[in-house]
C-alpha cells in the first residue's frame, strides 16, 4: 500500500516536535525497495551540529510602510494587554482625573474609559450643567458665571454624593474640586490621578495666560500632591498616549502598594481631619501649610 510521507513534518510540528533542530536523511523506504526504485523516504534525527535552514524562522522582508504598520499593531497589542491587566487590578474602583486647565482630562478620560472597556466615562462639567438647568454651558467657567461660584460648588458636592457610589467610572473634574475636603473624602472610594504639564503647555491648550496657570498651580498644588498617582503630559503626547501613561502609573501604584483594606477608613479619616485642621489655621481654600505631610495610603 502506498503511503504519502509529506504530511509527517506537519503532524510532528502539531505534536510539538522542533523541526529546526532536526535534519532530513534520505534512506531507502520499504516502498522504494520493493519497487526497486530510488525514491527516498523521510526520517528525522536530532543533531547538535546542523539543522534545517529552510525551516528556521526568518525576518520577513517589509517596506518601511509595512514595518511601521507592524510596529503599530504590536504596540496596540501591548496596550490592550496593559489595559486588561489594569482592569483586574482595579477591582471596579473608579478613577478621578484632577488637574489644571489644559490637561485634557475630559479627552484623556474618555480614551481611558474606552481602553478599560467595562468602564464608563463621566464628564463632570456636562453633569453639572444639566443639573443646573444650563445644558448650553460648555465649560466650568461659563457655568460658574451663570450660577455663581458658591452655588456651583454646592451643586458639585451634591453631584459627587451620587457619583462616589458608582463603580467602574472614569471621571474628569474641575480644577478646583480638590479645594473641598468633602470632595476629597468622596474620591477616596476610588483612585485620584493628578494630570500635570508645563505651565506654558497648559496655557497654550487652555487659552489662559501663563501667569494665571502658575498662580493656580501655586494655590492648588498642595491639594494635588495628595493624589494617588501623578502623570506628566508632554507637548507631543497624543490623547491615547496620555491614557497609556495613566494606565502605567496606576499599575505601578497598585503593584507596589497592595491594598490593606482593614485600616483604609481610619487612614482616610485621619487625612481629612488633618486637612480640615490646616484649613482652620490658614485661609480657607488655600493649600495645606509646608509642614503638613499626610500619610498616603496605598489602598484602592
Amino acid at each position: 500500500e502506498s503511503h504519502d510521507m509529506r504530511w509527517i513534518p506537519l503532524l510532528l510540528s502539531l505534536l510539538g516536535v522542533n523541526l529546526a533542530s532536526a535534519y532530513l536523511t534520505p534512506t531507502p523506504s520499504f516502498h522504494a525497495v520493493r519497487l526497486g526504485g530510488v525514491r527516498p523516504a523521510i526520517s528525522l534525527r536530532t543533531s547538535a551540529r546542523r539543522g534545517l535552514a529552510g525551516l528556521r524562522a526568518k525576518e520577513p522582508e517589509q517596506s518601511p510602510e509595512d514595518a511601521a504598520k507592524s510596529k503599530a499593531l504590536a504596540d496596540a497589542w501591548i496596550r490592550t494587554d496593559k489595559s486588561n491587566e489594569l482592569k483586574g487590578l482595579l477591582n471596579g474602583a473608579s478613577l478621578y482625573l484632577v488637574g489644571l486647565p489644559g490637561c485634557n482630562n475630559d479627552r484623556i478620560g474618555a480614551m481611558l474609559a474606552k481602553r478599560l472597556d467595562v468602564y464608563s466615562f463621566l464628564d463632570l462639567k456636562e453633569v453639572l450643567a444639566a443639573a443646573a438647568g444650563k445644558p448650553e454651558c460648555s465649560g466650568y467657567e461659563e457655568l460658574k458665571k451663570e450660577i455663581g461660584e458658591e452655588d456651583f460648588r454646592e451643586l458639585e458636592s451634591k453631584v459627587m454624593n451620587e457619583v462616589q457610589a458608582v463603580l467602574r467610572l472614569v471621571v474628569s473634574t474641575d480644577s478646583g474640586i480638590v479645594q473641598d475636603v468633602g470632595n476629597w473624602a468622596k474620591m477616596q472610594n476610588g483612585l485620584v490621578v493628578h494630570m500635570k504639564g508645563d505651565a506654558e503647555l497648559l496655557a497654550e491648550r487652555s487659552g489662559m495666560g501663563k501667569g494665571e496657570i502658575e498662580a493656580m498651580a501655586e494655590e492648588l498644588g498642595g491639594f494635588y500632591d495628595l493624589a494617588d498617582v501623578e502623570v506628566t503630559l508632554d507637548k507631543e503626547d497624543a490623547i491615547d498616549t496620555g491614557a497609556i501613561k495613566v494606565i502605567d502609573a496606576l499599575m505601578d501604584k497598585i503593584k507596589n502598594n497592595p491594598p490593606k483594606r482593614s485600616g483604609w477608613q481610619a487612614e482616610h479619616d485621619k487625612r481629612v481631619a488633618q486637612l480640615e485642621a490646616e484649613e482652620r489655621k490658614g485661609k480657607p481654600g488655600k493649600p495645606p501649610g509646608k509642614g503638613f505631610e499626610p500619610k498616603k495610603s496605598g489602598d484602592i
